[in-house]
């Protein structure tokens, strides 16, 4: 196995847990509140899409800041190259990214599916198809992105440059997440929109600007000195 993939699947073992703890938790509130939302009133909403759809942007970012603290270190001194170490982690991030997105519409679908048991559905229920399921996959795929490469950059800069170098290149870091909150996010009924801009082009400037921001993120880590105290 090449040493990018050996990360990779280093990084996907260590956060299956973590994974698989968090779904269970998101999986178990929204099951209780949607219940308690349709026994008081007809939900006009979705609540998976509202709590999963946004945890689950907020859940990466945090795995984001992790990568370089947590385990640039602990690969290097393995033996790792920094090169391999990035491939690797941009692999798994992707990993995980795509898996995260698709879980929720395939939450959504299960909402829906245990709303049907109890009686016809809410009228205004934002009820899911294949194509309500492929565009909210579309939403938060980007959305995902963007976090994790802000958290990994704000991580990078503070690592590298200190805490006013890191701070300096804070607008930089979060330009994505900003560009998929305005453009990219849940509407009124629980459902994904878009704003100000055809989602064609909101995706793109999304993905866009998520791929600068990994760039930096490369230039930051390409040759950082290891720090001696870092977990």
């Amino acid at each position: 196995m090449s040493p990018r993939l050996l990360v990779a699947t280093n990084l996907l073992r260590i956060y299956r847990p973590v994974a698989a703890w968090f779904w269970v938790t998101m999986i178990v509130c929204v099951g209780v509140g949607m219940t308690v939302v349709s026994r008081v009133t007809d939900p006009t909403f979705s609540l998976w899409l509202v709590i999963a759809g946004a945890a689950a942007k907020y859940w990466l970012g945090v795995v984001g800041i992790l990568l370089v603290g947590l385990h640039l270190r602990q690969f290097v001194a393995n033996g790792v190259t920094r090169h391999d170490f990035l491939a690797g982690v941009a692999i798994a991030g992707l990993v995980v990214a795509v898996l995260f997105a698709l879980a929720v519409p395939l939450g959504h679908a299960a909402e829906q599916l245990l709303l049907s048991l109890a009686g016809p559905l809410p009228e205004r229920y934002p009820t899911t198809s294949p194509g309500t399921a492929l565009r909210e996959f579309g939403h938060v795929l980007p959305a995902a992105l963007a976090f994790l490469a802000c958290g990994a950059t704000i991580s990078a800069g503070f690592y590298r440059f200190g805490a006013w170098g890191g701070l300096a290149l804070l607008p930089v870091a979060v330009l994505p997440v900003v560009a998929a909150e305005a453009l990219l996010g849940v509407d009124e009924h629980g459902g994904f929109d878009v704003r100000f801009l055809p989602y064609s082009a909101a995706a793109l400037v999304t993905l866009a600007l998520t791929a600068v921001v990994a760039l930096l993120f490369h230039r930051e880590m390409r040759d950082v000195a290891i720090r001696r105290g870092a977990a």
